[in-house]
């Protein structure tokens, strides 16, 4: 095995935004959109952190005036008015609301309580009933700020970590403290939140295995519901890109020690990054749910069409895209977007069930495409994939190579599309 080629991408989506093409205008009253048909989601993206972190690559700004985050919230419920004018969403029904980011407790209580008002007002999101997501990072972690989310329901509440051991931190730029972790994380567990979620991270230069599991027993003093292991990334316009050679094949070790030491412990293992206390009890098939996103970094599903502001990671552009935005008066123009035909379809539903642990209902890609998904595409069999009675899933060796499986299934003209981004 080519232990270089099995971290290539993180396919938490598809297709990737760098395949999204720009148009004029979006008139989505063109569409005829019936977006009551399938459960739907409210994202507000929030760019900002105390820092960007070394391994970064997504739309994320260091903080600067507070006064700055109060124009993108306005920014935010303007972009929220006239969505509402172009789409009829009065039969939807919101079953998630997600504050992601950046670091959306950077936010004051105050800001907060704008976005959760805003979300109620425009959406007639009921909070007792919609599952409320928010992200944080030891920083950011107050007990002001948890107050406030504990009182409007919030379900589940993730901290990004990454690692309990100091130089390790400091080598992927991270700027909490090992301290500040125990802190913020002793802070939560005196709530009742309903869904807890710490991530680590593998791969870090000088990280031992041992390190590794150190870590992940630490993070199991604290009894999380969730634990998501990423492998650790060098991406462009990342400020560790090109720092360091990252061992591919100790890393590859590093997942397997630290998902079997997860699973001996009670966790059981949605995805390769993801594992669980409680293993799932219903598994829907997704790949058709429908999300609206609010602010500058995040996209929208609205069945087959997909659209976002112009994807970038560079700093500079983040922050020339953030005033653009923060200025915007009409916010379908000029805006990126890609329809799935039908084919596209098909990869996305592959991709988002293949690489969970439930995988490919046999059943429900027959009634939604009319063929068996082995018609349609060649699974691999190499002893990645096994098929049931019902359901086409990955074998554990599968799993432990997802971000070499998932890209292998990118259309052509997704590909291509990805690779004209990079090259210009």
């Amino acid at each position: 095995m080519n232990y270089e080629n099995i971290y290539n991408q993180y396919m938490y989506s598809y297709p990737h935004k760098t395949s999204y093409q720009q148009i004029g205008r979006l008139n989505l009253k063109e569409y005829n959109l019936d977006i009551a048909q399938y459960p739907i989601g409210l994202y507000f993206h929030i760019p900002f952190c105390d820092s960007k972190c070394g391994y970064c690559n997504l739309f994320s700004i260091p903080i600067g005036k507070q006064n700055k985050i109060d124009s993108y919230i306005s920014a935010i419920e303007r972009h929220s008015t006239q969505l509402k004018q172009e789409l009829d969403i009065k039969n939807s029904r919101f079953s998630s609301l997600v504050f992601g980011g950046g670091t959306p407790l950077i936010l004051s209580v105050t800001q907060l309580n704008a976005l959760f008002e805003l979300a109620i007002k425009d959406y007639q999101i009921d909070l007792e009933q919609t599952f409320v997501v928010i992200e944080t990072s030891p920083n950011q972690t107050t007990k002001e700020k948890l107050d406030y989310l504990y009182d409007k329901n919030t379900n589940r509440v993730s901290i990004g970590v990454q690692s309990f051991v100091q130089k390790e931190i400091e080598v992927i730029q991270r700027m909490h403290s090992v301290n500040s972790a125990h802190k913020a994380l002793e802070l939560i567990k005196t709530y009742d939140f309903e869904n807890t979620n710490i991530d680590l991270i593998y791969g870090i230069p000088n990280q031992t295995i041992d390190t590794l599991l150190y870590s992940a027993k630490v993070a199991l003093t604290y009894d999380p519901d969730e634990i998501f292991v990423y492998p650790l990334y060098q991406k462009p316009n990342t400020k560790i890109y090109g720092n360091f050679v990252i061992k591919r094949q100790l890393q590859y070790k590093m997942y397997l020690e630290v998902s079997a030491y997860l699973k001996s412990h009670g966790y059981f293992q949605t995805s390769m990054r993801r594992f669980v206390k409680v293993k799932p009890q219903v598994n829907l098939s997704c790949g058709f749910e429908n999300m609206i996103s609010l602010g500058c970094g995040g996209r929208t599903y609205l069945n087959n069409i997909h659209f976002c502001e112009s994807y970038t990671s560079h700093p500079s552009k983040c922050i020339k895209q953030l005033q653009n935005y923060i200025q915007k008066q009409d916010f379908f123009q000029g805006i990126n977007t890609y329809i799935l035909n039908e084919e596209e379809q098909k990869r996305r539903f592959i991709i988002k069930n293949l690489l969970y642990h439930s995988g490919i209902s046999i059943v429900d890609y027959k009634v939604i495409f009319d063929k068996d998904p082995e018609h349609d595409f060649e699974l691999l069999n190499k002893g990645w994939v096994k098929r049931t009675n019902t359901h086409i899933k990955l074998t554990d060796k599968g799993m432990s190579l997802s971000d070499y499986i998932g890209p292998m299934l990118i259309s052509n003209t997704v590909k291509q599309q990805m690779e004209k981004y990079a090259n210009d």
